[in-house]
């Protein structure tokens, strides 16, 4: 399985490129390569008018080719990931039980003419879109886990 951040051009065709956004090469570093964000956790989804920026915490990882004792594969380079954001232009939101849990089962990102818009694929829990004017991604240390 390989995993990368999809970019819809405008033609509407999905492109395996990471994403030309500030911080993305952390990204890549990390966990090498652009991670697909299937079967992430969103963490905290932060609005501040006030203080700017915004932002989305959300807990990736990837999987090895390993099996656990209960054959599920073992995670590997476990992250937490923060999107930072300024001029939310539409903030789309839905879900259920989003102060249980909030699997997302992947994170697109496309280019806009202002900005970017973040797709935040439906798994359980939170999902929905941002689009906003600046945009810039960044890990976390790993002791806040």
């Amino acid at each position: 399985m390989r995993s990368f951040c999809l970019i819809r051009s405008s033609s509407v065709q999905m492109t395996e490129i990471t994403p030309n956004i500030p911080g993305a090469e952390s990204l890549i570093s990390w966990f090498g390569r652009w991670p697909s964000f299937h079967d992430a956790e969103i963490i905290t989804l932060c609005i501040d008018r006030e203080r700017k920026p915004s932002s989305i915490r959300i807990r990736a990882f990837t999987l090895s080719d390993r099996t656990d004792s209960d054959g599920r594969f073992i995670r590997e380079r476990d992250a937490l990931v923060v999107f930072e954001f300024t001029g939310i232009t539409l903030l789309r939101i839905e879900g259920e039980d989003a102060d249980t849990q909030n699997v997302i089962s992947s994170l697109l990102i496309e280019p806009t003419t202002e900005g970017y818009r973040l797709i935040l694929g439906p798994s359980y829990g939170m999902a929905g879109e941002i689009i906003v004017k600046d945009l810039k991604v960044r890990l976390e240390p790993s002791s806040r886990l």
